[in-house]
C-alpha cells in the first residue's frame, strides 16, 4: 500500500511538473473540447427543446389531451390519478350565439375550474361556476367577437336557450384543434352547460380530459391509451399537437440530435489526434524508465494517475467552460424562446464531466499500450516502432459506439459512419500510391514534398481518416441545414395564406368575389363536397376492421373532398396511370394509399348526402400539410351527370393589406349569409416560431462545431510536427531555401485538406439525401457548389493552420531551428 501512495505522489509531482512546462497542453485541450462539447450541446439542446414543448404545452393548455367524440371513461381519469396526473375537463360543441339580434357561429367550450392546466401570461380565463345566488350565469367571449357582435359591458349573450351576462375576454391558446378552432370561441363553466340544453341526440359534441404532470408519467399515460386502440380515442401532445407542428418539432429534435452526434465524434477524434501528438515522448519516457527497472504494473499506476489528474481538471475546466458557453447565451436565447426553461439539470455536468474521462481513457490508452511495449533496446538504437493501425481502428470504433451510445441513435448511423471510415482509409492507401507514383516523376521542392507524405504512412493514413471524419460531419450538417431552411422557407413563404373563407354556396360565389375584389383580394374559390370513402374494389371498407386508430376515424368520419379536373400545381406527383375502367378520376394523397394499401387503378366508391359514386385511382400525390395551401386527401374529377353536394373553399394572405378582418366578416356576413371568414394566423404564428427557434438552434449549434471542428484540425497538425520540423531542418542544413522548405511544408498540408475535403462532400451529399429523404422527409437536392467549397475549404483551412502552426520554424536558420524545437 505504502508503494501504491508513494506512486500517486511521484505521479502527481511529475503530471504538475509538466502542467508547468505545457506537456500536457494538447491533450489537455481536447479533452476541454470533450467536456464543453458535450456540456454546451446537452444543456443548450435540453433548454430549446424544453423551451418549444412548453410554448406547445402553453397553446394546448396542458402537456396531454385525450379527445373523443363520446363521453370519455371514467377509467382514464382514474388512471391519471393513479399517475399522480392533474386533470380538467372540456366539453366543445358549434352553436349560434345570439346577441343584440345578431348570429354568429362559435366553439362554446364548457370548462372545468382549474382549465387550462398550461396558462401562460394569464391569456385564458379563470372560469369559475356561477354563483347560486346570481340569477344570471357569465360568458366569456374571445376578443375578436367584441367588436363583431359589437358586445358592450352589459350585453347578454343568449346560448341555446338560457341567457348569458357578459363576464369578460381572453386570448385564445393555440390552435391545435384542427379546423375547428378557427371559429371564435366562447367559454363557460362545464356545470353551465346542461342548462343550454344545446346537448342532445344528433348533438356533435367534442370531449377532451386535459393532463399535466412529469414527462415518465404523461409516457405511461399515453402507452395506455394506445395499447386501448379505442377509434373513439384522439390524443395530442406538446409533442405533436397537430400534423402541422409534429413535423416541424419532429425536424427540429432531430437536427439537435445530428448536432449532439457531430460534437461527440468531434470531441473523441480530438483527443484521438492529441493522444499521437504524445506517443512519442510516452515511449522515450517509459522505455527509460524500463532501462532502469521499473516494472509495468508501476508504469501503469504512474501512467493512470497522471492521466487521472489531467482527466479532472480538463474536465472540471471543461464543464465550467460548456456551462459558461450557455450562460453567455441566454441573453439570446430570450430574443427567440417566449417562455424560456433554461435546462439546469445536474445530470448535464456530470454527463460533461463523464464524458472527458471516458473519451481520454478509451482513446489514450491505446497510445499507451503501444508506447508500453517499446523495448530500451529501441530507445538505444533510436529505432521509431511505428503504432500498428489496428490500435487507432480500434479508438476509432470506440468513439462511435460512445456516439451511438450517448445520442441514442439507430444502427444506421454507426453503419455510416464506420463505412466513411473504412473508404477514408482506403482512399488513404490509395492517395499513398499514387503519391508514390507521382513523386517518382516529380522533381525538385514538389518530389521532396511528396517524399515528407511518404516517410510516415501510418500518420497519413490517421490524418486523413481524422480530418475526413471531421470535414465529413460538417458538410453533412451543412447540406442538411441548407436543404432543411430552403424547405422550411419553401414551405411558408412571405405570401403564405393566412385566412380561409368556407362554406361558400354555388349561388353565393359570384357576390363574395366581388366582396373580396372590393378590398382587391383575388382567390381562386375550389370546389369541395363532403364525403366518405366507403368500398375499395366493390368491397365494402368498415371502420371496425382496420387496424389503425386514424384509419377508423376517416372511415366514420366525412372528409373534404376536392373537384377538380386535375390536382393543384403545387401537389408533387409521385406515381400516375392511364384509367382502365372508364371511370371518371381520383387523386389520392400518399398517406391516404399507404394507411388503406391503395393502389393505382383501384376503384374507390364515395358517399355523397346518401349517394354513391365510383371513382377509379390515376395519381398518387404528396402533399406539405404545414404549407397552408388549400390541400386535400382526395381529387375527384367532376362529372355532369353527378350532382355533388358542392360547397367552394379558398384561402389568401391579408398579412401585407390594410383589410379590417372585422369589417370583411360582417360585410361577407351580410351579403352572404353562413360564409365563414377563418383568420388563421394564430397556426401560421405557431408554426414560423416553431420554425424561427429551430432555425437558430440549428444555427447556434452548427457554429459550435465548427469551431470545435477547427480546433481539432488544428490539433491533428501537431501530431506530425515533430517530425515534420526534424525533415525540414534536414533539407535546410543541406542548403534548401526557406522558399523551398515553405513549399514543401505547406503542399503537404494542401493535399491532405483537398483530399480529405473531396470524400467528405461526397460521403457528406450521400448521407444529406439519405437523411433528407427518409429521416427528415423533406426534399433532397444536389448542391455541386458545395463540392467545390468542400475541397477548396479543406485544402485552404489545412493550409492556413499549417502557417499559423509551422510558420515559427520556416523562418529560422538550421542552427535557431534546431534550438527552437529542443526548447
Amino acid at each position: 500500500m505504502k508503494g501504491y501512495w508513494q506512486d500517486a505522489w511521484t505521479a502527481s509531482l511529475w503530471f504538475w511538473r509538466g502542467l508547468k512546462r505545457g506537456d500536457w497542453v494538447w491533450l489537455l485541450l481536447a479533452v476541454v473540447i470533450a467536456s464543453a462539447s458535450v456540456t454546451f450541446v446537452e444543456q443548450l439542446g435540453k433548454t430549446v427543446k424544453d423551451s418549444m414543448l412548453r410554448q406547445a404545452a402553453n397553446d394546448l393548455g396542458a402537456d396531454y389531451v385525450l379527445r373523443s367524440s363520446r363521453t370519455i371513461d371514467d377509467q382514464w381519469t382514474t388512471l391519471a390519478g393513479e399517475l399522480d396526473l392533474q386533470t380538467a375537463q372540456t366539453e366543445t360543441l358549434v352553436t349560434m350565439a345570439l346577441s343584440g339580434g345578431r348570429f354568429q357561429l362559435v366553439r362554446l367550450k364548457g370548462v372545468s375550474s382549474n382549465y387550462p392546466l398550461r396558462n401562460y401570461q394569464n391569456r385564458f380565463p379563470a372560469v369559475m361556476p356561477s354563483d347560486k345566488t346570481s340569477e344570471q350565469r357569465s360568458v366569456w367571449v374571445e376578443s375578436a367577437l367584441i367588436p363583431l357582435m359589437q358586445l358592450q359591458d352589459d350585453s347578454t349573450i343568449t346560448l341555446g336557450k338560457t341567457e348569458f351576462a357578459l363576464g369578460g375576454t381572453f386570448q385564445p391558446l393555440g390552435a391545435a384543434g384542427g379546423m375547428g378552432a378557427f371559429s371564435h370561441q366562447m367559454v363557460i363553466p362545464l356545470a353551465d352547460m346542461a342548462a343550454t340544453e344545446l346537448k342532445g341526440p344528433g348533438s356533435r359534441v367534442e370531449y377532451e380530459l386535459a393532463l399535466i404532470g412529469t414527462p415518465n408519467a404523461i409516457e405511461r399515460f399515453a402507452e395506455a391509451v394506445d395499447a386501448e386502440q379505442n377509434p373513439h380515442l384522439q390524443s395530442l401532445s406538446a409533442q405533436a399537437p397537430s400534423q402541422d407542428l409534429a413535423q416541424s418539432l419532429d425536424t427540429a429534435w432531430l437536427f439537435l440530435e445530428l448536432s449532439a452526434l457531430s460534437a461527440v465524434l468531434v470531441a473523441g477524434l480530438s483527443i484521438l489526434i492529441a493522444s499521437r501528438f504524445y506517443l512519442q515522448r510516452w515511449q522515450n519516457s517509459i522505455a527509460l524508465m524500463r532501462a532502469f527497472g521499473a516494472q509495468r504494473a508501476q508504469m501503469t499506476r504512474l501512467f493512470a494517475f497522471q492521466l487521472s489528474w489531467l482527466a479532472i481538471i480538463a474536465s472540471g475546466v471543461g464543464v465550467a467552460l460548456g456551462a459558461g458557453l450557455f450562460q453567455a447565451s441566454l441573453p439570446l436565447l430570450w430574443d427567440y424562446f417566449d417562455p424560456l426553461v433554461p435546462a439546469y439539470q445536474p445530470s448535464i455536468y456530470v454527463h460533461g464531466f463523464l464524458m472527458g474521462f471516458l473519451v481520454l481513457w478509451s482513446f489514450a490508452w491505446q497510445a499507451y499500450r503501444h508506447a508500453v511495449s517499446t523495448s530500451p533496446m529501441q530507445l538505444l538504437k533510436n529505432l521509431s516502432r511505428q503504432p500498428q493501425m489496428r490500435q487507432w481502428l480500434v479508438s476509432l470504433g470506440l468513439i462511435l459506439l460512445v456516439v451511438m451510445l450517448m445520442t441514442g441513435y439507430v444502427w444506421w448511423v454507426l453503419v455510416g459512419l464506420v463505412a466513411a471510415g473504412v473508404v477514408l482509409y482506403l482512399a488513404a492507401l490509395g492517395l499513398l500510391r499514387f503519391v508514390g507514383w507521382l513523386q517518382r516523376r516529380s522533381r525538385g521542392w514538389l518530389k521532396l514534398s511528396l517524399a515528407a507524405l511518404l516517410r510516415e504512412p501510418g500518420l497519413v493514413k490517421i490524418q486523413l481518416i481524422s480530418m475526413g471524419l471531421v470535414l465529413f460531419v460538417l458538410m453533412l450538417m451543412t447540406f442538411v441545414r441548407h436543404d432543411l431552411m430552403a424547405n422550411w422557407q419553401a414551405s411558408l413563404p412571405a405570401n403564405t395564406p393566412d385566412t380561409f373563407i368556407v362554406n361558400v354556396q354555388p349561388d353565393q360565389k359570384d357576390t363574395v368575389q366581388t366582396v373580396l375584389k372590393g378590398d382587391g383580394i383575388e382567390t381562386n374559390l375550389v370546389p369541395m363536397a363532403r364525403g366518405r370513402l366507403v368500398a375499395v374494389n366493390d368491397e365494402p371498407i368498415r371502420a371496425q376492421e382496420q387496424e389503425s386508430n386514424r384509419a377508423r376515424r376517416l372511415l366514420e368520419r366525412e372528409s373534404n373532398i376536392a373537384v377538380l379536373e386535375t390536382p393543384p400545381a403545387y401537389n408533387e406527383m409521385l406515381a400516375e396511370s392511364e384509367p382502365k375502367h372508364g371511370l371518371p378520376q381520383v387523386s389520392l394523397e400518399e398517406g391516404m394509399a399507404e394507411l388503406f394499401g391503395l393502389q393505382l387503378n383501384d376503384v374507390l366508391t364515395f358517399s355523397f348526402s346518401g349517394q354513391d359514386w365510383r371513382y377509379e385511382v390515376t395519381s398518387i400525390r404528396k402533399v406539405q400539410w404545414q404549407s397552408f395551401r388549400l390541400n386535400f386527401f382526395f381529387i375527384v374529377q367532376p362529372e355532369a351527370d353527378r350532382l355533388l353536394p358542392i360547397s367552394y373553399i379558398g384561402n389568401f394572405a391579408l398579412a401585407d393589406r390594410s383589410v379590417d378582418v372585422n369589417a370583411l366578416t360582417q360585410q361577407l356576413a351580410q351579403q352572404a349569409p353562413g360564409v365563414l371568414l377563418i383568420d388563421a394566423r394564430r397556426i401560421l404564428t405557431q408554426v414560423q416560431t416553431i420554425m424561427s427557434q429551430a432555425s437558430w438552434a440549428v444555427s447556434g449549434l452548427y457554429g459550435f462545431t465548427l469551431l470545435a471542428s477547427l480546433i481539432v484540425l488544428f490539433t491533428a497538425t501537431m501530431a506530425s510536427q515533430q517530425t515534420r520540423v526534424q525533415s525540414w531542418l534536414l533539407l535546410r542544413t543541406l542548403g534548401a531555401t526557406q522558399r523551398d522548405i515553405t513549399k514543401i511544408g505547406l503542399m503537404e498540408f494542401i493535399l491532405l485538406g483537398a483530399l480529405a475535403g473531396l470524400l467528405a462532400a461526397t460521403f457528406a451529399q450521400l448521407a444529406g439525401l439519405a437523411v433528407n429523404q427518409f429521416v427528415l422527409e423533406v426534399s433532397p437536392e444536389w448542391n455541386p457548389e458545395l463540392w467545390v467549397i468542400s475541397v477548396v475549404s479543406g485544402a485552404m483551412i489545412l493550409w492556413l493552420i499549417g502557417w499559423l502552426t509551422q510558420k515559427r520554424y520556416l523562418r529560422l536558420s538550421p542552427r535557431r531551428m534546431a534550438q527552437k524545437w529542443s526548447d
